[in-house]
């Protein structure tokens, strides 16, 4: 029998803790009962639950597939319960609008010839290297 206060182990016949003085319960009943409940494990709802790294994973290679990974990258943005696969797939559109902004700002650069005096300045520099 174990103490329910402090849970040290009490003798048969003690009415009272040999550790804190607690008095010590009597009936069979309530003799046998746990000290200490462990907690419930926590349910995570379905459209909260995490995604393991092998399914980021698939996920990325699925999404750079030129046609299907396109529309499924559209499907998984919008569609779904899960928020982190949407957000994962949130990401990418992210990534592609970073990835138009600097091949505009390219493009401008190449149409307004401001890359063609570096390219031509870089190219006169290896070429002093080399001699």
């Amino acid at each position: 029998m174990f103490c329910s206060k402090c849970g040290k182990e009490v003798k048969p016949g003690m009415k009272f803790c040999d550790g804190c003085g607690y008095p010590v319960k009597t009936t069979p009943e309530q003799q046998n009962e746990p000290i200490f409940t462990p907690a419930p494990a926590p349910v995570v709802p379905e459209e909260n639950r995490p995604l393991g790294p092998w399914a980021y994973f698939g996920y990325g290679l699925l999404f750079s597939l030129p046609f299907v990974g396109f529309i499924l990258l559209i499907v998984f943005s919008f569609a779904g319960r899960n928020v982190n696969r949407k957000n994962f797939a949130r990401s990418y559109w992210c990534w592609l609008i970073l990835l138009l902004a600097f091949a505009l700002i390219f493009v401008v650069l190449v149409l307004t010839g401001v890359l063609r005096g570096t390219a031509q300045g870089v190219t006169q520099w290896i070429q002093s290297l080399r001699l």
